[in-house]
């Protein structure tokens, strides 16, 4: 499983830079040919992607082709059958590519682009829904459980935490944490701070044993995790999908475990 995961890790790093040009508004035409490789090679990790779920997941081997990758996809219901057409003219377009210096069929391509990349990842989420959480979610949730601290590094910069709750966002991995200590790209304030962590960015994960921290001055509603998969908090406001079971390590929510908590997502984070 730990290909598996690198794989759907690199397929979301490279749909994340077509996402760059893609919802721009206007793009140049050297713009536009970016976007064009960069449409390539996220086509092609995530069909691989896919590919390697459908064996390590359901057991189904098929040929290394996209489209009968994409046809495999939809049988396991990863798919729509409107994705899956889509996917199909996707490969054809990608094949297309190389007669980019044709201006018309370059306009033709640029229009069907923003349709594909949503495409994209919606096959992207459903692989990542089959795959299970990630390496990283799953120490978030063991943290939370046990009531560990948090070690890792987000944006170059080493954090200390205590994670309260834990989702998706877009189909995103994504955790609300108190960090009480460690570094940030503005000053970190006394005493702390909420901050949204989306889980693809956390590395160099440790936990450790320590006194819990969270802020218990915050009332306002949390609009950092979308879809509330688990929650510190036993009278969680939130409707989490699954509620915490307590170990024999588990220790009490000393602080906030009454008040909702807020934040929002920033570059200073």
């Amino acid at each position: 499983m730990a290909r598996l995961d690198e794989r759907l890790a690199d397929a979301k790093a490279a749909l994340a830079t077509l996402d760059e040009l893609v919802n721009r508004d206007e793009l140049s035409l050297p713009e536009r040919d970016g976007a064009f490789f960069r449409f390539v090679y996220t086509f092609e990790a995530i069909w691989r992607a896919a590919a390697l779920l459908l064996e390590a997941t359901e057991g189904v081997l098929v040929r290394s082709t996209p489209k009968d990758v994409i046809r495999a996809a939809r049988r396991a219901e990863l798919m729509t059958d409107e994705d899956a057409e889509d996917a199909i003219r996707m490969t054809d377009d990608r094949n297309q590519t190389v007669h980019m210096y044709k201006e018309e069929l370059g306009a033709e391509l640029a229009e069907r682009l923003p349709r594909y990349a949503a495409v994209m990842h919606r096959w992207l989420n459903a692989l990542c829904d089959r795959a299970g959480p990630s390496p990283t979610y799953k120490l978030f949730e063991q943290a939370m459980v046990e009531r560990k601290q948090v070690v890792c590094v987000y944006d170059g910069y080493r954090r200390e935490l205590c994670p309260i709750i834990l989702g998706h966002t877009e189909g995103e991995e994504k955790a609300l944490a108190f960090q009480f200590s460690g570094e940030s790209k503005s000053r970190l304030p006394a005493g702390g701070q909420w901050k949204c962590f989306w889980l693809s960015g956390v590395s160099e994960v440790q936990l450790r044993d320590g006194p819990w921290h969270a802020d218990s001055r915050h009332s306002q509603t949390q609009t950092c995790v979308g879809v509330v998969d688990l929650d510190v908090n036993s009278n969680s406001p939130y409707n989490p999908k699954r509620r915490l079971s307590g170990t024999a390590t588990a220790r009490p929510h000393r602080q906030g475990s009454n008040k909702r908590t807020t934040a929002r997502r920033s570059d200073k984070t």
